[in-house]
């Protein structure tokens, strides 16, 4: 039943091609012996599309058909045969960023390579503002040959800008034209000057149109300029093209990322997660990324006997622009979620209830600033601290987390599919090009999805997200659906054998063991857990063994669970996991009045004195503690007293901290894949420096107290940029370096830092500072506490950082001084730390969980680790010789050499002053708009 009406040759062609390539699946069962007919079946198929052709051609030879403009109209493809290439095209890159730019631009000088290499290509850097400005880079043949690198990286390699041609007062404010200027004449005379014939735009609906309305400028001034427009969002919402380039990436990163941090829940009882998605007026990839998440979930194999469900890491709700919701009525389902599960997870659009918000805000007289395009800029609004603090009140949540994805995800690199999505639509767009059809490119909704150059005037934005997809309606019915009661843990520890292994003499089997991970996450303690289980378990399967919840909080409430026949068998798939499956709090013991507070023990009572009474109870007599120096200093503190009061108990620890600062160990778990984790995440943010002139992005590295983590992940974060190809023609690798360090262990010369790196922002137009919290913290803190703050405290009496937010203040400092525009603030530590293992630190949980049960035989107190006062011996360390506050050693060669490498002196021998600006001009973005409201910053 094939039928083709052909106009020309060219789809003659078009068809012959594909006939010729043509492949043929067979169906498994179809194979073997009955496969001769399927092979006959398609040698008759071929032999009558043959006879076809002959016919057609006949057809077309006779009538003698020229293609012409009617003709071609059914697909613009068919105008590719027509046109001669254009002389010369221009590229610019506009709006905000997606998943897509690099890797369209790499496309296009491909294409035009392969198919018409005498084409010259014009880049504008910064979008509208190099076309205003006539800063533009010709695409040499060096560029040309590595444009494939462009595919690697994620922003833009040319750079993007917010800037409205229509809006002449913003244009003039910000320099690009004068006053009395049309800045419409300017990029018309630009492009003249130019001689481009095609300009290429990549951008959302604003920036197609706007470049749209430029063309018929040109056209009404005699001048004919063709615009192909690439659809680049990631929030999917452009009428009527059905997916716009960058989308599908976004939405599996912002998963990738949840994937992390959803682990946080296992840190804190009773909290509330919730995940902020980009997203103005469309919930596409809130959904989309609730979606990917979802499945990647299901991916994951769980265990229900230690706790780790998938109801606790599953979606709770999704809020989007598109559906309305009773919050009163979703909060009675969440807290019905929150009291049978012990968390709720939310994932919603940044723009969900946003106009309630922004009204609300108004009423009480507040300023809702907006961009050159008159969008409310949603970092002012805030949407998910809104969200977080109405449902906080209503679930009792003990602990609220805001996690915004946005910057991380759309400043990725295109995924696979995204990738196939920009081929497509960049060969056809070059097609367009010769054949000077203008349009913006993108399979059609209103023609039945044809890839084509869709007219300009049918392009828009706000394309609401379509709620009755059957995907979209099975998730939310799934989500909503009564949370299932989970079944009773098993009532005993029994193992899976009563084998009893022949031990050496003087060794014996441990009664009972039990196990708990306390103090902050890292991502080692599902793996550390899951390490011991299956050591004993291989091992001497008749041991008893049981799991704490809540670290310390669950020894002094007696909240245990058993580890069951079913445990053990599954407890391989620990490593999969981050977080802690049998839950983290912060509990000392010695703090006697905070355990009062948090009702874990009765006014007058020892908390110690509990703990030993229920360790006594349970008969256990080996503990083995996951956690820090804290962590592990106070189960021995707990071991001494038990002692002293003839109880015999063997505690073994296992060093848990994303630091790496604890004496005398060389490396503590979970501190190899934080560095690995935060290089990560700032592979993909740095890329933000594209989207805007003058940035200043500011990496900051957990780390209170030593610089490892920040230096690590500096290092690991290099090497992987040294390893990734790139196109030096087309961008500047040193924009994408780290260009300072800053840890507590080295003094800051904030003048002498700041005359440095300012010349750095001058050659780049970009800085990118790495950061430890703790970096020149006492500082902030004293100035802050002489201005008469009062600094929150945990229950060790460490100042709470996230209510100093340092990077904060060190954003404002340096924008100041070395005139950065923008400031982004970006934290990896939640995603880093509640990440799973990664391969070497599996390898040395591995070698530490089975030395730790070797121990618990020989009745052998300590911290497991390798001793570096001991020649680096993997050993039980004695307790009074762990110790925190192990600082970075900044002599080691490597970070001596990163330091050259970037330009950075430990220390300034020189006296340097630096004037600044007035910093209430310069906004810091964090998680929410925050405007400087000193500009005294610097007294000395």
């Amino acid at each position: 039943g094939l039928q083709l009406q052909l106009t020309s040759s060219f789809w003659l062609d078009r068809f012959l091609n594909a006939s010729r390539h043509a492949s043929f699946v067979f169906p498994c069962n179809a194979m073997g012996g009955g496969a001769s007919k399927y092979v006959a079946k398609h040698d008759a198929l071929l032999e009558e599309h043959g006879k076809q052709i002959a016919q057609l051609r006949e057809q077309l030879a006779a009538q003698k058909l020229q293609p012409h403009a009617a003709n071609t109209d059914l697909h613009p493809t068919a105008l590719a045969c027509q046109g001669s290439a254009p002389a010369k095209v221009g590229i610019l890159t506009a709006g905000g960023l997606a998943p897509c730019l690099s890797s369209a631009i790499g496309g296009l000088i491909e294409r035009y390579t392969e198919t018409s290499p005498s084409t010259e290509i014009l880049l504008y850097i910064g979008g509208y503002k190099g076309l205003l400005l006539g800063h533009s880079v010709p695409v040499t043949p060096a560029a040309r040959k590595t444009a494939s690198a462009l595919h690697l990286h994620g922003g833009s390699p040319i750079g993007n800008s917010r800037v409205k041609l229509a809006n002449v007062k913003d244009c003039v404010k910000r320099g690009y034209v004068k006053e009395g200027q049309d800045p419409r004449q300017v990029a018309a005379d630009q492009l003249k000057r130019d001689g481009i014939e095609v300009l290429h735009t990549i951008g959302g609906d604003d920036t197609n149109l706007a470049a749209a309305d430029l063309a018929r400028f040109l056209g009404e001034n005699g001048y004919d300029l063709t615009v192909i427009g690439l659809p680049k969002t990631i929030d999917n919402d452009v009428y009527p093209i059905r997916q716009s380039l960058g989308a599908w990436t976004a939405a599996e990163e912002g998963a990738k990322f949840f994937s992390n941090v959803v682990y946080e829940h296992s840190c804190n009882p009773r909290m509330l997660i919730v995940h902020e998605v980009m997203g103005r007026d469309c919930g596409y990839l809130t959904a989309a990324t609730a979606k990917h998440y979802r499945e990647k979930l299901r991916s994951k194999g769980m265990v229900p006997g230690l706790g780790l469900h998938a109801e606790k890491l599953d979606v709770h709700a999704v809020y989007i622009p598109e559906m309305p919701f009773d919050i009163h009525a979703e909060a009675d389902r969440l807290k019905a979620i929150m009291d049978t599960v012990g968390n709720v997870n939310i994932f919603v659009s940044e723009g969900a209830g946003v106009k309630s918000i922004v009204a609300e805000m108004e009423a009480k007289g507040l300023d809702i600033p907006k961009d050159a395009f008159g969008h409310v800029k949603l970092d002012a609004v805030n949407v998910g601290e809104w969200f977080g603090s109405e449902f906080s009140k209503l679930l009792n949540s003990e602990k609220v987390m805001v996690q915004k994805s946005g910057y991380y995800a759309r400043s990725a690199r295109a995924n696979p599919s995204d990738i196939s999505l920009i081929k497509s639509c960049v060969d056809l767009s070059v097609n367009c090009a010769q054949s000077r059809t203008s349009g913006v490119i993108g399979h059609d909704e209103d023609a039945n999805g044809v890839l084509r150059a869709i007219e300009f005037e049918r392009i828009k934005g706000g394309k609401p997200f379509d709620t009755s997809q059957q995907w979209f309606k099975e998730m939310i019915s799934d989500i909503t659906s009564p949370t299932r009661q989970f079944p009773p843990t098993g009532q005993n520890c029994a193992a899976l054998s009563t084998y009893t292994p022949q031990l050496p003499i003087g060794l014996a089997l441990p009664r009972k063991v039990a196990l708990l991970t306390a103090g902050g996450l890292a991502p080692c303690l599902s793996s550390a857990v899951g390490g011991l289980i299956e050591r004993y378990n291989e091992l001497y399967p008749s041991v008893e063994i049981i799991c704490y919840l809540g670290g310390f909080k669950g020894l002094l409430l007696g909240d245990s669970v058993p580890v069951t026949g079913e445990v053990r068998r599954r407890a391989g798939l620990l490593h999969l996991h981050g977080g802690s499956p049998i839950g983290n709090s912060r509990v000392k013991l010695t703090n006697v009045a905070d355990c009062v507070t948090r009702g874990l023990t009765s006014e007058g009572e020892d908390p110690q004195q509990k703990a030993a009474n229920q360790l006594v109870k349970d008969n256990v007599d080996i503990l083995h503690t996951i956690g820090g120096d804290d962590t592990n200093t106070a189960a021995a503190d707990l071991a001494s007293y038990l002692q002293q009061n003839s109880y015999n108990l063997t505690v073994i620890g296992l060093p848990k901290t994303i630091d790496n600062d604890v004496y005398p160990l060389r490396q503590t778990l979970g501190a190899y894949t934080a560095a690995e984790e935060g290089a990560k995440y700032f592979s993909n943010v740095v890329y933000e420096h594209s989207c805007n002139p003058k940035m200043l992005i500011v990496h900051e590295v957990m780390g209170r107290g030593c610089g490892y983590l920040t230096a690590a992940t500096a290092r690991i974060y290099r090497e992987s940029l040294r390893a990734k190809a790139n196109n030096p023609a087309v961008m500047n690798m040193k924009s994408l370096d780290i260009h300072a360090v800053f840890i507590p262990e080295m003094p800051v010369n904030i003048h002498a830092e700041a005359a440095r790196l300012r010349e750095i922002m001058n050659e780049c137009d970009c800085v990118s500072i790495f950061l430890s919290e703790g970096a020149g913290i006492n500082d902030i803190i004293s100035e802050k506490e002489a201005r008469g703050e009062s600094l929150p405290r945990d229950a060790f009496g460490h100042v709470k950082l996230d209510k100093v937010k340092p990077g904060e203040w060190f954003g404002k400092q340096f924008a100041a001084m070395i005139g950065a525009e923008k400031v982004l603030v970006q934290k990896s530590g939640y995603y880093s730390r509640s990440a799973p293992a990664n391969a070497e630190d599996l390898r040395l949980i591995k070698s530490c969980t089975d030395h730790a049960v070797e121990a618990a035989l020989r009745l052998e107190p300590g911290v497991i680790g390798h001793d570096e006062d001991r020649g680096n011996v993997l050993r039980s360390i004695e307790f009074d010789r762990i110790k925190g506050g192990k600082p970075f050693d900044i002599q080691q060669a490597w970070f001596q050499e990163m330091l050259s490498q970037i330009g950075q002196k430990m220390e300034y021998q020189e006296s340097v002053h630096v004037a600044f600006g007035n910093v209430d001009d310069v906004s810091v973005r964090i998680n929410s708009l925050v405007h400087v409201s000193s500009s005294s910053l610097f007294l000395h």
